[in-house]
């Protein structure tokens, strides 16, 4: 299965553990249109870790999603991210991507560890290595062949074919490379989703280091459940309006903010790993997913790392018909929709 593979007419479904989203988007004379887009949440265990538990439960989900956004494109792209997959930016002699398939095997055993017997790999060359004529920078992506079946078959039962795997990191590159003003900055994309974190930072077009870590929203949300006595949906309503908690506000406060200090403790090694490699730090951080909803995460994040720090509104590189969506609607969600709008790039974008 190849991870960059190029299709048309693509749904861009991001099936996480907390949500499934899916975006489709249009482009007509170079202006790209938000033609459908829903959210729906997963029931609770049908994914944990990154893990597909209840394959029936998942392909219920993406069919509700589908018919309630009103999507019936019979081809996917999704994307993967975690433990099962491996994201290198390694350096190899120059030679053609017919060579580079064939010596694909080789060059990833030395940097995964897994059997590459049981991972299914790809590559992307990124072009030459400054000072060193005779090699290329390479892009190299493994990704376990049980996650990515797993997924693949979850989706086809939902009557949806998967015509591109990708991965997280990348599907968030895509939408945030049409939001960028400035290509000269260093950025680091930062993802928090429900039970995982991804870090990508990029320089220029290139991604330089991705990190991906086991921790996300649904730590809060257990907490809030646990000290708060609320239901799991209040728990998530509770953790982004705070004012509408019906317990302690105090109390509320130090839950989030313990937690949201754990979150910086995890996301500034990467930072500073750059860092120790490049001697440069970031211009700013870009939060995606749940977590950038979470009520002063943000200021902390930025206070943490002395970064600047933004949330990522991927909608405002779209054409959107207001008599459509709601845009109120779309700015609540729009952190959590980046990477199936990224998904749905995939088409626009590989033409």
């Amino acid at each position: 299965m190849a991870l960059f593979k190029k299709s048309d007419n693509l749904i861009g479904l991001d099936i996480g553990s907390g949500a499934a989203k899916a975006a489709l988007i249009s482009e007509v004379k170079g202006i790209r249109r938000l033609e459908r887009f829903g959210i729906l949440e997963m029931p609770h265990g049908a994914i944990e870790d990154g893990m597909i538990k209840d394959p029936e439960a998942v392909a219920q989900a993406v069919r509700d999603l589908c018919a309630s956004a009103n999507i019936k494109e019979p081809n996917a792209a999704l994307s993967v991210s975690g433990h099962s997959v491996i994201v290198k930016n390694i350096n190899v002699a120059k030679m053609t991507d017919e060579e580079m398939q064939e010596n694909l095997q080789v060059e990833a055993e030395q940097y995964l560890p897994f059997d590459v017997k049981d991972v299914y790999m790809d590559f992307h060359v990124t072009g030459p290595v400054p000072e060193k004529e005779d090699q290329m920078g390479v892009v190299l992506v493994a990704a376990k062949k049980d996650t990515i079946d797993d997924y693949v078959s979850a989706v086809e039962m939902a009557n949806i074919q998967p015509v591109i795997m990708d991965v997280d990191a990348f599907a968030l590159q895509n939408i945030y490379e049409l939001v960028a003003e400035n290509f000269e900055q260093i950025v680091a994309l930062v993802d928090i989703g429900a039970t995982k974190t991804n870090v990508n930072i990029i320089k220029g077009r290139n991604s330089v280091l991705i990190r991906d870590v086991s921790m996300g929203g649904i730590q809060i949300t257990q907490e809030i459940m646990s000290q708060g006595g609320c239901s799991f949906d209040e728990a998530e309503d509770w953790k982004t309006n705070p004012e509408s908690a019906k317990m302690d506000k105090e109390e509320l406060s130090d839950i989030i903010a313990l937690t949201s200090a754990r979150w910086c403790e995890e996301i500034r090694p990467a930072i500073d790993f750059f860092y120790s490699l490049n001697e440069e730090r970031p211009d700013k951080i870009i939060l995606s997913g749940g977590g950038g909803l979470v009520s002063g995460f943000k200021e902390m994040l930025a206070a943490e790392t002395g970064i600047p720090v933004e949330v990522l509104n991927p909608f405002t590189a779209l054409e959107v018909n207001e008599s459509q969506f709601e845009p109120s609607y779309l700015k609540r969600v729009a952190p959590q929709a980046a990477i199936a709008l990224g998904l749905a790039l995939r088409k626009v974008a590989d033409k």
